[in-house]
């Protein structure tokens, strides 16, 4: 089976657990409203008082900086607070429980700590490994696109450690770090597989664009712009879903309910999960 045959069997079982808890499609919904309206709160204002034209023209002053820090670390917190609900729910019914988008918020406001420092660390890292890549230099951006990928598949399972194991913010990227030492293939996969599948969705976007072009070029854009975002709401969801499994599986040796054991073997590569005392089967979520 190939990667992307792989990846889709995998989108396809994420989704059916997903299609069992529609409502958890929420907070991906709720993520993007929030961010949409956090951008506008901060550059509204920002444009009519000309600080972006400012900080454009590199003539900003230090609190303009610190302002436009400010917008780029909520908007990693808002993300990361509404995905640690989606993946707290998707625990929940990976465990045999029934979610909901009460018990989704619970979850995650009581890790809003961690969510928190989680998010000032990662817009931190976000924020040095952007400006390495903008300085027109080919081996600082080969050097940046190297450090963001070591650092994006350490990182790809800190979020459920934070929600479901007893650890700080360094804890748990420890953790995550040793999750993908031993089991990196599945990291892999589900990375750039997903990628490469929701950009293969997109394309009817496209289509439908061009189809109605010639008839009435505003219906044409505004379709594929709802299109667009339930694709976005449906990936972003089923992204969740499918990192819960991963880590179930990374901590226990066996695929979760509604997965296939095979197709995550297959995504493992070469490395197996070894089995240990899920922190999950002894947690209330």
């Amino acid at each position: 089976m190939g990667r992307l045959d792989r990846t889709w069997q995998l989108f396809k079982e994420s989704f059916a657990v997903l299609a069992g808890d529609a409502e958890i499609l929420v907070f991906p919904v709720c993520s993007g409203i929030s961010l949409l309206l956090l951008g506008a709160s901060f550059f509204i204002p920002l444009y009519r008082d000309g600080t972006l034209q400012a900080v454009a023209h590199h003539k900003g002053k230090w609190d303009d900086y610190a302002v436009l820090f400010a917008w780029y670390y909520l908007n990693f917190f808002v993300g990361i607070f509404f995905n640690s609900a989606l993946m707290g729910c998707a625990n929940m019914r990976l465990s045999g429980k029934r979610p909901t988008v009460g018990a989704g918020f619970r979850i995650a406001l009581d890790r809003v700590g961690r969510i928190a420092a989680w998010a000032l660390l990662a817009a931190s890292v976000g924020l040095v490994l952007s400006s390495l890549r903008d300085r027109n230099n080919k081996l600082l951006s080969i050097v940046s696109a190297g450090l963001n990928l070591a650092w994006s598949l350490i990182t790809y399972l800190i979020v459920p450690v934070l929600l479901f194991e007893d650890r700080g913010v360094f804890g748990s990227l420890d953790r995550s770090a040793e999750l993908f030492r031993s089991h990196w293939g599945e990291q892999v996969a589900g990375s750039f597989g997903f990628g490469l599948l929701s950009t293969l969705l997109a394309i009817p976007a496209v289509l439908l664009a061009l189809a109605c072009w010639r008839l009435d070029p505003i219906a044409g854009i505004i379709l594929a712009g709802v299109y667009l975002l339930i694709l976005a709401s449906v990936t972003s969801a089923v992204r969740g879903v499918f990192t819960v499994a991963l880590y179930r599986y990374a901590t226990a040796g066996s695929a979760p309910p509604g997965f296939s054991a095979d197709v995550i073997d297959g995504a493992l590569g070469s490395g197996r999960a070894i089995r240990e005392r899920a922190p999950w089967d002894s947690g209330a979520y």
